[in-house]
């Protein structure tokens, strides 16, 4: 595969610009230390890539590849006075950042990504059914989360940061709403006086509170259940989005 030979340029390039670094003045010794601990992790995250590369994206290899080569390049004292060394470190943080998000676009990785999205939509899904179930002051708490969860959704898709930290963020009123209605469902479902209200509530027969019930319990367990996983898969997986 064409990807494989770019992965093993960018390596050789990193490794010579590791060479660069330590020959590096205009740099605190803070800063070279930390440049070249990140090199060194970018190389061999590209490296180890080689072994596991089953989407053959030249494209992408190809970009990578420039802006090793560019990091290289920029890697001498004058460039570095210039740029300053917080710019310079910020591009080596980028390089780092490809490295680590290499494999979801060559090594198949998107696809626990993908499994988290899913989760992660219908985990919400079943949250705003349950709001809009339950009285005024959670229909009003999921109208507030409602744009963003939508710019979440939006950025996940495309693999943004942002949208990650969204989720983050948005998760935990919807997994507590969750946990509310299984744990209103356990105490509702074998109670009397509880079915009949549902049933005034809703205007319909015991029967169909019944199954109202059982629905705020199936619904809860979906929201907590895949929520859960989206948000620990999103956690395991952060580095994919950039």
């Amino acid at each position: 595969m064409k990807s494989i030979e770019l992965l093993d340029q960018i390596v050789q390039v990193l490794k010579e610009t590791e060479k660069k670094v330590e020959d590096l003045s205009s740099l605190s010794s803070k800063n070279k230390e930390k440049v070249l601990k990140m090199i060194r992790e970018a190389a061999e995250n590209f490296s180890a890539l080689k072994e596991e590369v089953v989407i053959d994206n030249e494209k992408l290899a190809s970009f990578f590849l420039k802006r090793a080569t560019k990091l290289k390049n920029a890697t001498n004292n004058k460039t570095v006075e210039r740029l300053g060394e917080k710019e310079y470190v910020k591009d080596v943080r980028a390089i780092l950042r490809y490295s680590k998000a290499a494999p979801y676009d060559f090594a198949g990785y998107m696809k626990y990504v993908n499994r988290a999205y899913k989760a992660y939509l219908w985990g919400l899904i079943s949250f705003f059914i349950i709001s809009g179930l339950f009285p005024l002051g959670f229909k009003f708490t999921s109208l507030l989360l409602l744009i963003p969860v939508l710019l979440s959704l939006l950025s996940l898709k495309k693999r943004g940061y942002t949208g990650l930290m969204l989720a983050f963020a948005v998760t935990p009123i919807p997994i507590i709403t969750g946990a509310y209605a299984i744990n209103y469902g356990i105490h509702a479902v074998g109670n009397p006086e509880e079915i009949n209200a549902v049933a005034q509530a809703f205007g319909t027969s015991p029967g169909v509170a019944q199954v109202i019930i059982f629905l705020f319990l199936l619904l809860g367990l979906i929201d907590v259940v895949f929520l859960g996983y989206a948000t620990y898969m999103f956690y395991k997986h952060r580095s994919a989005f950039l």
